[in-house]
């Protein structure tokens, strides 16, 4: 089994990664200290991974020399339906093993039965991406570099089936069921390749790229990478979601398409772009739009230079950018140029669980030297990060600017952009202090130290502050509890602070009656009150006999 597992997984030799886990979980991700050993892999470490003695065991899937005999797609997002993605790669029939990560999302795996080149492998794990609507939610596509220089590693990838008895990482049966290792290794029989040929004829060779292209006969041929992706794995429909966003796409390929010829088969020849987009509309849509509703909406937008709106949710999914800006009525070079370094110039986002949340951005600014771009981490508010002005000016007046790709967005697209990095965004738990909930008990706690309370309940009439012996209940008027909010110049409505009082400090409103001494009579007296540590007051003189009790109407 051993030798097995190690010959499908081989990888860099002179290096490989560890993972030890946190015995403590702090976030919703499994964290732990990851790091790399620049020595020979052992038989040993292996043994060790699979029987889940010690740390989980990375490799480097990149060799010295350029190949590789994997490659994978990292997942990492919540909530995502990963048994219709398993379904959806058997229904394409993809040559690919889906895993479970240990944060519980998934690694898709293709393997080689011989080392193969990294740069065709990191291509056609890229098109799978693509065909599979991944393109904007994927972590990472391994191998992560196509060369090694100067004994650089790459990056690497935590191994599968760590303690593969018990533990939680483990292929998927076609039926979505746990794969023991032995399932999985017939399942790498099935599915591992020999060469990638056959995914790879689609890319046009260095030698023949100045071939004249084969005349289109059918409409299908005109299609962008996109459409077709998004067509295969919908059941040949686009599906309703941003449904005039795609329309508006459409309309710039239908020009493109009349111009590449598309009129010249038959069936088409007497269309024009409006009526091609119609019949699109009509054909390829799972809920047409009524040709009413592409006049007033779809077709008045596009009085504007003409452009496809790849970076658009919906759409951008569905990318491959490498075969577009070859196909006939593809991008231009220029235009996939700024898809890639939008998405290079912008990194992940982490949300730091306070409340409210606080969220950080890995941005490329412009070197203060002039001299290139470095990265920064950026701090923000939620609605800064979709807002493309809001984000823009934040970082210009921190004096820091963006890459031009990244300025280049419509705000439409820019937001679209940004929602995708949300989804995948990683989470860090934040302190209990990190809270204005915190910052709330902290101004009641204090308020209390510095209160001078009585066991005489009548002190009540007097604003002050009343505790019940027995209970240790603390009762005092709300206005007492304003004025010093105030006197710390904390502005919290006296609404919020009825709230945070009954939802955080788990406090009852009363309204009671006290004894009035001077007038000898009950009068009216509305008080809060909750549980207090007698260590935390100050008691007013020697009045530690029992006194006539409050009366309370609790509301």
């Amino acid at each position: 089994m051993i030798e097995k597992f190690i010959n499908i997984f081989e990888g860099l030799e002179r290096a490989y990664g560890q993972f030890k886990k946190n015995d403590k979980k702090l976030s919703v991700k499994v964290e732990g200290k990851p790091w790399v050993e620049h020595k020979p892999i052992s038989k040993q470490l292996w043994e060790n991974h699979l029987n889940g003695v010690g740390n989980r065991l990375g490799i480097f899937p990149l060799k010295d020399d350029g190949t590789c005999k994997w490659g994978a797609i990292d997942i990492d997002v919540n909530n995502y339906d990963y048994e219709s993605l398993l379904q959806k790669i058997r229904k394409l029939k993809l040559p690919l093993i889906m895993f479970r990560s240990k944060s519980g999302r998934a690694h898709v795996y293709m393997f080689m039965k011989q080392f193969t080149s990294a740069e065709e492998v990191q291509l056609v794990m890229k098109k799978f991406a693509g065909k599979l609507g991944l393109a904007n939610i994927l972590d990472r596509v391994y191998p992560m570099q196509t060369s090694l220089a100067d004994k650089k590693d790459g990056s690497w990838l935590n191994m599968p089936y760590f303690n593969h008895e018990e533990g939680s990482t483990y292929a998927y049966t076609d039926d979505f069921e746990d794969a023991s290792i032995d399932q999985f290794f017939e399942m790498y029989d099935q599915y591992a390749q020999t060469d990638l040929i056959d995914y790879l004829q689609e890319e046009v060779p260095e030698a023949i790229k100045k071939i004249k292209k084969p005349k289109e006969k059918t409409l299908e041929d005109f299609f962008l990478p996109c459409t077709k992706n998004c067509l295969k794995i919908n059941d040949g429909k686009i599906p309703n979601e941003n449904r005039n966003d795609y329309l508006l796409h459409m309309y710039t390929w239908s020009m493109r398409a009349i111009e590449k010829g598309v009129n010249k088969i038959e069936a088409y020849s007497k269309m024009d772009a409006k009526t091609l987009l119609k019949h699109f509309n009509q054909e390829y849509m799972a809920r047409p739009l009524e040709e009413k509703e592409i006049d007033n909406t779809v077709l008045k937008s596009t009085d504007r230079e003409y452009k496809y709106l790849c970076k658009r949710t919906q759409i951008k999914k569905h990318c491959d950018a490498s075969a577009c800006v070859r196909h006939l009525c593809g991008i231009s070079p220029e235009q996939a140029a700024d898809l890639v370094e939008a998405e290079q110039a912008v990194g992940d986002i982490t949300e730091y669980t306070s409340k409210p949340p606080i969220f950080y951005e890995s941005v490329d600014v412009k070197n203060r030297t002039g001299d290139g771009f470095v990265r920064i981490k950026v701090e923000m508010q939620g609605s800064d990060l979709i807002d493309k002005q809001k984000w823009v000016n934040i970082l210009a007046n921190a004096g820091n600017f963006p890459h031009p790709a990244v300025l280049k967005m419509k705000p439409i697209d820019f937001q679209a952009f940004q929602y995708a990095r949300l989804e995948k965004r990683v989470y860090e738990e934040a302190d209990e202090e990190a809270s204005d909930l915190y910052e709330f008990k902290i101004m009641v706690y204090n308020f209390v130290r510095k209160a001078t309370v009585s066991f005489d309940k009548s002190v009540l009439l007097d604003n002050g502050c009343y505790v019940d012996q027995k209970t240790h209940d603390l009762h005092f008027k709300l206005g007492r509890l304003v004025e010093y909010f105030r006197s710390q110049k904390d502005n919290t409505s006296i609404k919020k602070i009825c709230f945070n009082l009954r939802h955080i400090m788990k406090a009852k409103k009363n309204n009671g009656k006290v004894y009035n001494p001077a007038s000898k009579k009950e009068v009216s007296c509305p008080t809060w009150q909750f549980v207090s540590d007698p260590n935390e007051y100050h008691v007013l003189g020697d009045n530690s006999k029992p006194t006539n009790q409050i009366t309370h109407e609790e509301n």
